[in-house]
């Protein structure tokens, strides 16, 4: 008996040691990843020549400006919990305070229900749920369920997963206008 828990204790040992070495190894390149992923985001969510990372009142954002160096907008990231764990979003919003874009970076959603949030048709360039958010100010941010052509229309059967990124995109966009007020 101690001898079998002596061999497993080894072969834990040795499994944790290699996992070890493998996360010390590939950290540096998924962070790069993770970065290269967050610069593409930003220029999907509001197209400018420059970002700038920064942080008022413990609310992290990007400031966008284009060639001349004038103010674009800003780019916010957001997280909201939803059905399988936080949405992890990026909404651009225009000088006009209205949002430009908006991008989910991560989700952990159910695979044909709550995905369907990010869910690309066919012959379209992005999802159509999130298409409804484009030049919504964040007054015109509220969840429906059924046709609307005013609000966000929610998914059906995604209901928690719509809400969270609608909850998410108000609460970071009212936060930041309260801490910001736009040149």
């Amino acid at each position: 008996m101690i001898r079998l828990s002596s061999a497993l204790l080894i072969i834990a040992l040795v499994c944790g040691l290699i996992l070890a070495l493998i996360y010390q190894r590939t950290a540096p390149i998924i962070e790069k990843q993770q970065q290269l992923i967050l610069e593409m985001s930003l220029k999907d969510v509001l197209l400018a020549q420059t970002y700038t990372k920064k942080e008022l009142s413990g609310l992290t954002y990007f400031e966008a400006r284009d060639e001349e160096g004038e103010l674009a907008g800003w780019c916010l990231p957001s997280s909201s919990p939803g059905y399988g764990g936080p949405i992890q979003i990026l909404i651009g919003i225009g000088r006009d305070k209205k949002i430009s874009g908006i991008k989910i970076l991560d989700h952990k959603e159910t695979p044909g229900l709550g995905s369907k949030i990010n869910e690309i048709g066919y012959k379209e360039t992005e999802a159509g749920f999130l298409r409804q958010f484009k030049n919504k100010a964040v007054k015109d941010l509220v969840l429906v369920k059924g046709k609307t052509e005013e609000n966000i229309e929610a998914i059906t059967g995604a209901t928690i997963s719509s809400k969270a990124i609608v909850e998410g995109a108000h609460r970071v966009m009212e936060e930041f206008f309260k801490v910001k007020d736009p040149e």
